[in-house]
């Protein structure tokens, strides 16, 4: 049976000390990486999340406690050990790739256009000044995808980059 994202994050060491874990890290660690993943952008953001799909958060942790606040939430990401992160995050991703026994492409798109300035860079990215500043996703992501040899590779795209003509680009340079 495949792990579950939790499985990934559950031997990450908690920074906090004990009487200060009213909600569970992987509580904590869930909520946020799921409402970053659904586009939440700021600690009191992903609160909201949280609050709004608390009764399907609960489908895979026990959320005893409610919804942590959006200062605890920031407070405790804070204070994890930025390695200790990177790797439980890229773990469930290392999973799929050996499961498939491909490699994983991410893309987004925001960032091919360089439309998010200052965000954490994907699991790849280009030269922003090859980048033409003022394109569009659905014009910039098949141009960078021609750069890549995707044959055997996973490719993720976000909403926009689920475009017909780019499906069939990774079909014909090998990706899936």
């Amino acid at each position: 049976m495949p792990a579950s994202l939790l499985d990934h994050f559950a031997t990450l060491e908690d920074p906090r000390v004990e009487r200060n874990q009213r909600h569970a890290l992987l509580d904590i660690l869930l909520l946020t990486v799921c409402a970053v993943v659904s586009g939440a952008e700021g600690w009191e953001v992903i609160e909201e999340f949280g609050r709004e799909k608390l009764d399907w958060l609960r489908r895979f942790a026990l959320f005893e406690n409610g919804v942590p606040s959006h200062d605890r939430i920031a407070n405790v990401i804070s204070r994890l050990t930025p390695k200790g992160f990177g790797e439980c995050f890229r773990s469930p991703t290392q999973a799929v790739a050996s499961a498939t026994g491909s490699e994983i492409v991410a893309v987004d798109a925001r960032r091919c256009t360089g439309s998010a300035p200052g965000r954490a860079a994907t699991a790849w990215c280009w030269d922003r000044e090859a980048s033409e500043a003022r394109s569009n996703e659905i014009t910039a992501i098949p141009k960078r995808l021609a750069l890549l040899e995707l044959k055997g590779c996973i490719v993720t795209l976000d909403a926009m980059g689920c475009q017909c003509a780019i499906a069939e680009q990774l079909r014909a340079q090998g990706g899936d």
